[in-house]
Formats: structure tokens, sequence, C-alpha cells
């Protein structure tokens, strides 16, 4: 099984995320999605971090304010939904200059 990584960049109440299944296509993946906050922050040619978790064996993924942990996501196993205990990465990187 190939792994499965979820870029999350946590801004404002929200955040912007990417999955794919080569960690650094899922962090740019993360980064290219947050120019849609450069409305409301200043986001162009900036450094961010990005959390990275490998949710592989997980689908419906959601992060944030859950009261069984950080991240949790629907087991392909069982169907339900659970925490992911997994460590998160972080790492940085620098926006584009979108503006």
């Amino acid at each position: 099984m190939e792994p499965d990584y979820l870029a999350v960049i946590l801004i404002g109440g929200g955040s912007s995320y990417g999955r794919a299944p080569d960690k650094e296509k899922a962090i740019a993946f993360a980064v290219r999605a947050l120019r849609d906050w450069n409305r409301l922050f200043d986001v162009s040619n900036v450094d961010v971090v990005v959390n990275v978790v490998d949710v592989q064996g997980y689908s419906d993924c959601q992060w944030g304010g859950h009261p069984d942990g950080w991240m949790r996501g629907k087991s392909e196993a069982t169907g339900e939904y659970e925490p992911i205990k997994r460590i998160a990465e972080t790492v940085t990187r620098r926006t584009p200059r979108w503006k």
C-alpha cells in the first residue's frame, strides 16, 4: 500500500489543504489552495507552516476542534470515524507572489 499524504495549512478560522500519494505534491496543492485566502489575508510571498500527515487507510479526513483529537477520519477497514493518532510533520514553505 502506498502512502497517502494530507497537508494542512491553518489560517484564521479555516484552512487550506492538499492530498496526494507524494508528500511534496500534497504540500504544493495546499500552498496553491491557500491563494483563495489572499482576499482576506496577506499570503503572497510569505512563509507558511504546513502540517503533513500520512492518512493512509482513512477517507473523509477532518481536522481541528474535535473532542477526540486534532485529526480524525473514516477508517477504510471499519467504516467508522475514529481519531488518526499519527504525528504530523511540520514544514515551512514560501508561497508564490500572487499580487
